[in-house]
């Protein structure tokens, strides 16, 4: 799941990335019912929004359950992913811990067994692409994840704006610069040739 992310602008250069998952994880009750965390991971892989988010950028990939009260459990997707947009003296400072994706799953029923695979079918159906006339929170993530892409590509693009803005008014700096000196050499050409006629 390697792919060149030739997206990131930073100034004026483009700083070119390997880019893709860096790490799959099913943690809490996930670890003692492997058979539920196999099926967040091929309900995952078959999401092709998800797929697409991934390979644009660094991200790890945590399922995780925990059992909340007597047997009810809360199951969710973790999507840690690494904000291209943000600088690198802005992460190492603040890190990037709200740079997540975060959906849940919910099961209460007469065992933790049966909770588990109940907020795991939740939480299948939350991952999901989004399907027309299903009655289930189908295409949850799918809107979490164009958020994220979103709020990127609005910070990357005003970077990119800036830069180059940046950059004309550089370029417009030089021009009137070399302008100024032609200007002076032709007026010390003048005088010089004043002072040649006069001689």
């Amino acid at each position: 799941m390697q792919v060149m992310n030739n997206n990131y602008v930073q100034g004026n250069r483009t700083n070119q990335t390997f880019t893709g998952i860096k790490k799959v994880s099913c943690e809490g009750l996930y670890k003692k019912y492997p058979e539920f965390g196999k099926e967040l991971v091929d309900t995952f892989k078959k999401n092709p929004k998800a797929m697409e988010f991934c390979n644009k950028y660094d991200v790890k990939v945590v399922f995780y359950a925990i059992k909340q009260g007597i047997d009810s459990v809360q199951a969710s997707v973790n999507i840690f992913y690494d904000n291209i947009a943000k600088s690198k003296l802005k992460k190492l400072f603040f890190g990037t811990s709200d740079d997540k994706v975060v959906i849940h799953g919910w099961g209460n029923e007469y065992d933790l067994k049966n909770s588990l695979a109940a907020a795991t079918n939740n939480l299948k159906s939350a991952i999901s692409p989004y399907r027309e006339g299903l009655n289930k929170p189908s295409g949850l993530l799918d809107s979490h994840i164009e958020n994220a892409d979103k709020g990127i590509q609005e910070v990357l693009d005003k970077k990119a704006k800036a830069a180059q803005e940046k950059l004309e008014k550089l370029e417009a700096k030089r021009q009137s610069k070399d302008e100024l000196k032609n200007s002076q050499t032709e007026l010390e050409e003048s005088i010089k040739d004043l002072i040649d006629k006069n001689s």
